[in-house]
Order: structure tokens, then C-alpha cells, then sequence
């Protein structure tokens, strides 16, 4: 191999460094500094804090209320199928169908 492309071969490791430094820069400036400025990495936040709870972690369900959630659900689905059935019937015919 020539000095000649040896020194080419250096030049472009040399830029392939750059960029790549460069990179990693830009990516620790987006990412890692806004946590870091903002505290994200600090101890102090790291510490648990309790928290007062006045009733249960899951609320009980109403069964009767889901219930009648569905069934008025259901009455509207029907509704609109009702409604809009008269206009599939008339595509069907003029698709042939």
C-alpha cells in the first residue's frame, strides 16, 4: 500500500471520529442535559414520598350502572342500523347484489 493511500485511509478515519464525537455530542445535548438541568438526575427526587389515600386503590364496580350502559349502547347500535338500512339495501341492488 502506498503512503499516499495510507494517508487517504487516515484522513477518512480521522473524519469517521468526527462525526461520530460530534454525534454522540448532539445526542448527549437532546437527551442527556434537559433531564440533567431539570433536576431528573438529581437524589433528592430519587426519595419515595408517601401518599395519603382515602379510599380504595380500585373502586368498586356498579354492575347495574355497566349494565344499563350497554343496553342503551345496544339501542343506539340498533338505532343506527335502522336507520341506515334502507340505504345498504339500495347499494346492494345497484351493486347487483
Amino acid at each position: 500500500m502506498s503512503p499516499a493511500d495510507e494517508k487517504l485511509k487516515a484522513t477518512y478515519r480521522v473524519i469517521a471520529g468526527s462525526f461520530l464525537a460530534g454525534a454522540a455530542a448532539m445526542v448527549m445535548l437532546g437527551l442527556v442535559a434537559p433531564i440533567a438541568v431539570k433536576g431528573g438526575l438529581s437524589i433528592r427526587d430519587a426519595w419515595a414520598a408517601t401518599a395519603d389515600h382515602n379510599g380504595p386503590a380500585v373502586q368498586p364496580i356498579n354492575v347495574v350502572q355497566v349494565r344499563a350502559q350497554i343496553a342503551e349502547a345496544q339501542r343506539q347500535m340498533e338505532a343506527a342500523r335502522q336507520s341506515s338500512q334502507a340505504s345498504i339495501d339500495r347499494l346492494d341492488r345497484l351493486a347487483g347484489r
